[in-house]
């Protein structure tokens, strides 16, 4: 990761200026809480790819930078009104911003996010963009729904999973790499695969986070392990145990699941549950098969230091431990 850093080096310190520059509002308190969740630690991999895919395609100009940024208001959008929804307490280690400012200015910055992410598309005059953008969009809230509306039902399919991770995570790295494609002029063959790139990139990013939410350390991890269970996600790694889980299993994990306060004694045992029928190693054999189609999706490209960049990516993804 550290190699890939330094290859768009000056692209990253760009885009922190612009990050500053765009969020331009009379309204102060709107960039105090806009300031506080984008510069808290982020990866910035989905601006990165913006940065990447652009570079790949061969793209020689600078409005990559301001894709980037309105990448990363979008992905801000979709935190702060996910938090509000999940009503979560930290965050990247700290507190959320609905806990900190309240849930009412949460959702009304983050829909300044989104109007303000279309407001810089029309200004960049690129109707592609704005048309992939608007469907990207639409798919992302569905996503969102999808899960709110499978919310503590143990009866959730890997199919259903599935559906969603690919809506409310996989569609942002896939647009992000599309985004590239359309500002290099590439269409055709070369750009769909870069769109195929992103969405398994994604997919492998959500599975193996949703893998760390069972098997990781909270110091590491930088959130409280066993977030997803008490807010009620049902995932893969559980997914998959149930399906083998004996009735007094599933029995148990319904009612855990159903309650309104998990003990951490609920949460060691239903782990002890998707260990016994090795959903881990599932959902992390699951995340290999992304990485692999993500790598092979650039077999279209030719050789650069961008493309190299790109295929360390998935390995990056599915290794990571935050």
């Amino acid at each position: 990761m550290e190699q890939i850093l330094k290859l768009i080096e000056d692209d990253l310190k760009k885009l922190e200026v612009s990050i500053d520059q765009l969020v331009s509002t009379r309204v102060g308190f709107i960039r105090e809480i806009v300031n506080y969740i984008v510069k808290s630690g982020g990866k910035r991999i989905r601006p990165i790819l913006v940065m990447l895919s652009s570079k790949l395609c061969g793209y020689e100009g600078d409005k990559h930078i301001t894709y980037s940024a309105i990448i990363e208001f979008i992905h801000t959008s979709t935190l702060l009104h996910d938090d509000v929804v999940d009503n979560a307490k930290t965050r990247r280690g700290a507190s959320t911003a609905n806990t900190i400012w309240g849930n009412e200015a949460s959702v009304l910055v983050g829909d300044f996010l989104y109007t303000k992410s279309f407001e810089l598309m029309a200004e960049g005059d690129n109707f592609e963009i704005v048309k992939t953008m608007a469907h990207t969009t639409k798919q992302l809230s569905e996503g969102e729904i999808l899960e709110l509306l499978k919310t503590s039902d143990v009866s959730t399919t890997e199919e259903d999973y599935f559906e969603i991770i690919g809506n409310k995570t996989a569609v942002l790295f896939s647009v992000a790499c599309e985004i590239g494609a359309i500002l290099g002029n590439i269409d055709g063959e070369k750009r769909l695969s870069l769109k195929e790139y992103g969405h398994n990139l994604g997919m492998a990013f959500q599975l193996t986070d949703d893998m760390l939410d069972y098997n990781s350390y909270d110091e590491v991890l930088g959130k409280k392990v066993g977030t997803d269970l008490k807010e009620g996600k049902i995932t893969l790694p559980l997914i998959f145990a149930m399906n083998a889980a004996t009735e007094k299993e599933k029995a148990f994990v319904k009612k855990v699941v159903e309650k309104s306060s998990i003990t951490l004694k609920d949460f060691d045992r239903i782990r002890t549950i998707i260990e016994k029928y090795d959903g881990i190693k599932y959902t992390s054999d699951k995340a290999m098969e992304y990485t692999t189609a993500a790598i092979n999706c650039l077999n279209a490209f030719e050789s650069s230091p961008f493309k190299d960049a790109l295929l360390e990516l998935p390995e990056y993804v599915h290794k990571r431990k935050t």
